[in-house]
């Protein structure tokens, strides 16, 4: 017979083996969103290089396979956790910022690609970033997305290890990406050039 302890066990562990796993692609997506430091042609161009990868139908099965485990199991635990600690909240609250914005971002891409059958490319994260009024809504999203995965990640070493210099390290790091990302995507809010495809996307749901 499963206990109701066994059972949460068997949730948790399946939260961590998927978060890993899906860590693994978020690094690399950050390391390829980094290089929009070198302009759109330079991100392309290592994207290119790891949709070889992740594009594979199989691999992309997977990938989709562990970000519905990521997000089921994550919300499980956080429904069923009582955060006390300062560092038990910030885990829970960003776990669940996490999980909204995994679902709005991964429904977004695959909606371009297969309904709007838009390239999810450089422009395609961009546009939001470099349209008005847009961008007052894309800033904070993508902004949040990318730091909200370094403070869950900061917040369970602390739980773990009680290190509280790795553990503000880890979110300093997730800060500074993001950070650094924003103003790559916005030419430091000087704004970039976006294709009319990508305009008129925007458009449909901001209007003009």
């Amino acid at each position: 017979m499963i206990t109701v302890n066994h059972f949460r066990n068997r949730i948790k562990k399946l939260h961590y083996v998927s978060g890993l796993t899906l860590s693994l692609f978020i690094g690399f997506h950050l390391i390829n969103h980094l290089y929009a430091i070198a302009g759109p042609e330079r991100h392309i161009a290592i994207m290119d290089i790891f949709r070889k990868i992740y594009r594979n139908p199989i691999v992309e099965t997977l990938l989709l396979l562990v970000v519905f485990l990521q997000v089921i199991t994550g919300v499980r635990l956080a429904i069923r956790r009582k955060a006390q600690l300062p560092a038990e909240r910030l885990h829970v609250y960003s776990g669940w910022y996490l999980a909204f914005f995994l679902i709005a971002h991964v429904g977004a891409v695959l909606s371009a690609r297969f309904v709007q059958h838009l390239d999810t490319n450089f422009y395609f994260g961009a546009v939001g970033l470099n349209f008005s009024p847009s961008v007052y809504l894309f800033v904070p999203y993508y902004f949040l997305g990318v730091a909200a995965i370094s403070i869950h990640v900061a917040a369970i070493h602390y739980l773990k290890t009680g290190s509280k210099m790795m553990s503000y390290g880890i979110g300093t790091i997730g800060i500074m990406t993001s950070t650094i990302i924003i103003l790559a995507f916005t030419n430091c809010f000087q704004g970039r050039a976006m294709p009319v495809e990508y305009i008129n996307f925007m458009k449909a749901f901001f209007g003009n």
